[in-house]
């Protein structure tokens, strides 16, 4: 993913792109379960997606 910001006049694009891989169809069901994860226990909140959602 990048992200790139240009300023036009008094305002700013912001301009996101991803490239990455993508997810499962198993992921992508489970994704705004809250504590859901696929790190190592231990390594991050876990609560952004479902938060969000």
């Amino acid at each position: 993913m990048f992200i790139r910001t240009k300023p036009i006049n008094n305002q700013v694009a912001i301009h996101i792109a991803d490239n990455g891989l993508g997810m499962t169809k198993n992921i992508r069901q489970r994704i705004f379960n809250p504590f859901f994860t696929t790190k190592p226990v231990g390594k991050g909140t876990e609560m952004g997606l479902s938060i969000s959602y």
